[in-house]
């Protein structure tokens, strides 16, 4: 999911605290890109979630990916919960992309 708000030192803390993640990369760092990193679970699931600020124009995306696939209720939620997240600590989300593990394979055979 993109993040739509450019994030300073305050709000970057704010979210790896909601989203438990463990903190990487230094914000002043014009190259750094991996700036939060948490394995988790969910239904039982091995759930990886990482943040992400792109160098080339700055802006941020939340990677959540799921070791095995899950039922679509269980992403659908885990979305929900991230999202809502986001918004608690005073920041949007401007889109949300799901890739399902089938979509995936297919990009790969087509290469």
């Amino acid at each position: 999911m993109k993040i739509a708000d450019r994030l300073d030192q305050t709000a970057l803390d704010q979210l790896r605290s909601v989203l438990g993640l463990r903190p990487m990369g230094r914000l002043t760092d014009a190259w750094d890109e991996l700036f939060g990193e948490a394995s988790n679970s969910a239904a039982g699931k091995g759930a990886r979630v990482e943040l992400w600020r792109d160098v080339d124009d700055a802006t941020w995306r939340i990677d959540v990916e799921f070791s095995t696939e899950v039922p679509e209720a269980v992403a659908q939620a885990v979305v929900k919960q991230v999202c809502g997240d986001v918004k608690a600590v005073g920041l949007q989300v401007s889109s949300v992309l799901q890739r399902h593990p089938a979509d995936t394979e297919r990009a790969d055979l087509e290469r």
